[in-house]
């Protein structure tokens, strides 16, 4: 074995001197270290189980514990860890790994595989299994205080239907539920937000449908595809689970990037948007039960697909909603988004898809 060269070092005595004395470290006898001193020519057996060394890193200068309480710095670092291990202390394999590129890169490999897979099915599955034990009454109370949100910052106004129509709707969905033998409890809303045709349910069980949306609806087979639709998001917990998976990923993204920079807001933005694609496959899924099991034509929901995409309001006479002012959004087309950032499947593939269904 190739015996190691000495190395400089800087000796502080354990007095607290200010000043040091310079010296030089080398192999002493089996299991020791021998410490001779340049001003005096002192010399000290050490022995190497008993040093207390820095972990070298990179070139930066290393510090080794003595144990009457004195130090030395040295400044060779690798130089240092080739004597030790001379003298039967071996650096820790962490510490070879880390100046090695080839295990830095491994080790980065195999912490982004980790890192992927927590992101992609530990988290939703905890987030998901959370949720089952979140008592309705907290979810209804989010409900509340959500719908408050929205209508004092959102815009939401009350809905121009008559209240027979709103009665007359809520009856009817509640009847669907009925007929297709679902006993989930939901309470239906309506409002007005200008002429945006939207709906969407809350945790607890609350749907809100905009007047845009009853008023562009072809009849009521079309709005019940999309109360059906809505109530799938609720029977299979959707806005919970979701609220739970940002949660977990948000904490996850902070701990691992953080302060909250674009890459984890973007890592962020990404999940969500695909966790939401998902969902709303699901409900599609469950709509297209519902439809069939109460004889609902789901061409009518292609239909309002198409007209929500194209913008045209193609009010029904039959439809009792009176006008709105902002004309001009009713008739714009809407954007082509990237699929990949877009919350709902492809809208062509959505029309396609109740366009055939039986």
């Amino acid at each position: 074995m190739t015996v190691p060269s000495p190395v400089p070092v800087r000796y502080y005595p354990a007095t607290g001197a200010a000043r040091a004395v310079p010296g030089e470290l080398s192999l002493g006898a089996p299991g020791k270290l021998q410490l001779r001193l340049t001003d005096d020519g002192t010399v000290r057996e050490l022995p190497a189980g008993a040093l207390r060394s820095s972990e070298r890193f990179a070139s930066a200068t290393r510090h080794v514990q003595l144990p009457d309480g004195a130090v030395i710095e040295v400044d060779d670092a690798l130089g240092l860890s080739h004597l030790l291990a001379a003298a039967g202390q071996p650096e820790r394999a962490v510490t070879r790994w880390q100046q090695s590129w080839r295990a830095v890169a491994l080790a980065t490999v195999l912490s982004a595989l980790a890192l992927g897979a927590a992101w992609q099915w530990v988290l939703p599955w905890a987030a998901d299994r959370s949720a089952a034990w979140i008592p309705v009454t907290w979810t209804q109370a989010l409900d509340r205080a959500v719908i408050a949100q929205l209508k004092a910052t959102e815009g939401l106004q009350p809905s121009a239907l008559s209240d027979a129509e709103q009665a007359r709707l809520r009856a009817r969905f509640h009847q669907v539920l009925a007929a297709a033998g679902q006993t989930t409890a939901v309470e239906i809303h309506f409002f007005r937000m200008g002429d945006t045709p939207n709906a969407f349910a809350l945790p607890g069980g609350s749907m809100v449908f905009l007047d845009g949306l009853v008023k562009r609806a072809p009849d009521d087979d079309a709005l019940i595809g999309v109360f059906a639709h809505e109530f799938g998001h609720v029977q299979h917990r959707h806005g919970l689970r979701t609220l739970l998976r940002t949660a977990a990923i948000t904490a996850v993204a902070t701990w691992y990037f953080g302060d909250f920079t674009s890459l984890a807001n973007a890592a962020i933005l990404t999940t969500q948007l695909r966790y939401s694609r998902g969902f709303e496959s699901e409900a599609d899924d469950t709509a297209l039960a519902i439809m069939r099991a109460v004889h609902a034509n789901p061409k009518s929901l292609a239909e309002l697909f198409r007209r929500m995409r194209d913008g045209h309001a193609d009010e029904s006479p039959a439809r009792d909603s009176q006008p709105v002012a902002d004309k001009a959004n009713a008739k714009r087309k809407s954007l082509s988004i990237p699929e990949f950032l877009n919350t709902h499947p492809d809208i062509e593939r959505r029309i396609e898809r109740f366009e055939r269904a039986q």
